[in-house]
């Protein structure tokens, strides 16, 4: 194929936890390396988004996300176990797969493992984690240990940039045909989900009261709960995401207020976290149970993340 020496570049996100890269720095050999064997290899410039707060980043969850994936930009998340941890990591990652997914181009986003390949197994609960496993991830691991300069490196960044160029330019083939129309009654979904919330209010209510109940008294006790807390979590975070991508094919933007009770819960169990950590580093059983209790407050938070994002939801036309 002929290179599209004066194509304009492609704009290329990557998504990570900045602890990875204060240790591990790898973001700017990464994204040197992708820029340079693109070009060299296939002709195509790209234009890397590092940090969230320049230009183009933060406009992720705005309008602009829509017109940002029909100008065919790539989501390079860089994913550890850290990754998953972060609320504002899974955020990003669930609204650009709902749009690409709305728009037919699932194919811009490509995920690349760093560490934690274990962790991504198609029996993990986690929704992240299961969006990652569908996209069949590529594993830069081996090449991050032997480093810039090696071999096993070249062949993996030249290979990961052949693999980008191709996605952008069957993406680019298929936004010429307008995605199939997904038919969705809103106010539906949105009465629907309302039920969902307030269900996970109770159950967190319910959760962060027997906490307050038992601190300290008795532990074993607890576990219960935390489990029912993580699995209210995930089931808000699931139906956000779910939720997300109708209102993103419906083209219509929404003030979810009936989250506010939700989001006034969050603090109390922070606070409930920080108040175990001594006895967490002493006690493996506290540690063990507060690490499930932990997972339902990862899923709460990066579910508040989206449907906070609603307010400002393009329409098909933007």
């Amino acid at each position: 194929m002929t290179p599209f020496s004066d194509a304009p570049p492609i704009r290329c996100f990557l998504s990570y936890a900045r602890q990875d890269d204060i240790v591990m720095d790898f973001v700017t050999p990464f994204a040197s390396s992708l820029r340079h064997y693109a070009y060299a290899d296939r002709g195509r410039a790209l234009e890397i988004f590092l940090d969230r707060e320049s230009i183009g980043w933060g406009d992720l969850v705005q309008p602009t996300l829509r017109a940002a994936v029909r100008g065919t930009t790539v989501f390079l998340p860089v994913l550890t176990r850290r990754y998953f941890d972060r609320p504002y990591c899974r955020e990003e990652l669930f609204l650009f797969y709902n749009q690409a997914f709305v728009d037919g181009v699932r194919g811009l986003l490509l995920p690349v493992v760093l560490l934690g390949a274990g962790h991504l197994t198609a029996d993990n609960p986690d929704l992240a984690v299961q969006l990652v496993v569908e996209r069949q991830h590529r594993s830069v691991q081996d090449a991050w240990l032997e480093g810039p300069s090696s071999p096993l490196w070249r062949r993996t960044m030249l290979s990961l940039a052949g693999e980008l160029v191709d996605r952008v330019e069957a993406a680019e083939r298929a936004l010429l045909v307008d995605a199939p129309a997904i038919e969705v009654d809103v106010a539906l979904e949105l009465d629907r989900f309302s039920r969902d919330v307030q269900a996970v209010i109770r159950s967190t209510s319910d959760v962060v009261a027997e906490f307050q109940s038992l601190l300290g008294i008795d532990w074993p006790a607890l576990a219960p709960a935390a489990g029912r807390l993580r699995d209210a979590g995930r089931s808000f975070e699931r139906r956000a995401f779910e939720t997300d991508r109708l209102l993103r094919a419906a083209g219509e933007s929404f003030q979810a207020a009936f989250v506010s009770e939700l989001a006034e819960l969050v603090p109390g169990v922070e606070a409930l976290l920080t108040s175990t950590h001594r006895l967490e580093a002493s006690d493996v059983p506290i540690r063990r149970m507060m690490m499930v209790f932990r997972e339902g407050l990862t899923a709460l938070r990066s579910g508040l993340r989206v449907v906070e994002s609603w307010a400002e939801l393009p329409n098909p036309g933007q």
